[in-house]
């Protein structure tokens, strides 16, 4: 059994490269140390959960984990550095790898993303588990994320996770942990995944990014990636200025700015936008302790998953989400 590679892949960020494409890895020195020792040592966990915003590098550390598992010889100063052009690399690349089973959401009828993971594709995971390994080693499965199964696929992955089977390791990617199953997470191991300094970032964008990308990715490489490779000109926007601007309800013409200055299809420089609003909502949150805030947060997150499930006009979506931040500021007007 393998994952099908679909035409629209659900868990790459719009602009950046897949993770599994992915060979450059910064920071996070203690965690990829930890899961490398652990499979070296014949000391595997049999669950292991990465925990981290989006962007870190939790998906990252999850392919360079299941190249070495899977065979992969490690060549370089990172103990799980291997070479892009190995066999095992390049299978995993190409998704062809018969004891490699990746778990995100499929696709609709109409070939969009699904708003979630659904118990059907969940069961998927005992299948591939209930057959052995084909290449006579170990057998690797990836779920991204955990947030995006619904609650009877969660309880689906509880069956693999209560009756591990032998010579097998399940990566869980979680962006919030805290919302996730309690009985999934104490069924695996965690590794928490810590914003990264400006600096790494920076060494991630390779001079393909400026500070003020850099203030906007907020520590996360993969999120600095995406962005410079939708075209964002972060100093266009004056992000210094953005939060005072939202709590003032003027987020009207810094969403449609954003929106006019991304490349790529609408509904993914749409998803950036609402992404980058529901950051300001959680910031405007932290600042003046208003539920209201968070109340604005999960609206918007609501209204991406509905725009990207349901073909919705993205100039709509896009209106409906500065109501949201408007209605937010008023009391504090």
């Amino acid at each position: 059994m393998k994952t099908e590679k679909p035409q629209i892949e659900t868990d790459q960020e719009p602009g950046a490269p897949h993770p599994r494409s992915t060979f450059h890895f910064l920071g996070h020195h203690d965690q990829e140390h930890a899961i490398a020792d652990a499979l070296s040592g014949r000391r595997m966990h049999h669950a292991w959960l990465l925990s981290g915003p989006k962007g870190v590098g939790k998906a990252t550390l999850a392919y360079r984990f299941a190249r070495v598992a899977l065979g992969a010889a490690t060549s370089g100063s990172r103990p799980l550095d291997v070479d892009p052009e190995c066999v095992v690399a390049r299978r995993i690349a190409a998704l062809s790898h018969p004891d490699l089973f990746v778990l995100r959401r499929g696709l609709n009828d109409r070939g969009k993303p699904r708003r979630e993971i659904s118990v059907d594709d969940a069961r998927e995971l005992g299948h591939f588990f209930a057959l052995a390994p084909s290449e006579g080693g170990m057998r690797v499965a990836i779920i991204d994320a955990v947030d995006d199964l619904n609650r009877n696929a969660a309880n689906a992955i509880l069956k693999t996770l209560e009756e591990p089977p032998a010579r097998s390791v399940l990566i869980l990617i979680c962006h919030a942990p805290g919302a996730a199953l309690a009985t999934i997470r104490s069924r695996c191991r965690r590794l928490a995944l810590r914003p990264l300094a400006d600096e790494d970032v920076r060494q991630a964008l390779m001079g393909a990014g400026d500070e003020a990308l850099i203030a906007l990715a907020k520590g996360r490489p993969g999120r600095a990636i995406a962005l410079a490779g939708q075209g964002l000109d972060a100093s266009a926007i004056r992000p210094e200025r953005i939060q005072s601007a939202v709590a003032r309800g003027e987020a009207g013409p810094i969403l449609n700015t954003l929106y006019e200055k991304l490349s790529g299809e609408p509904f993914e420089r749409l998803a950036t936008v609402l992404e980058l609003a529901g950051e300001w909502c959680r910031a405007a949150g932290a600042a003046q302790t208003a539920d209201v805030w968070a109340e604005a947060w999960s609206a918007l997150e609501t209204l991406r998953q509905e725009a990207e499930g349901l073909d919705m006009d993205p100039r709509h979506a896009l209106a409906r989400a500065v109501s949201v931040l408007d209605r937010a500021a008023a009391p504090r007007r």
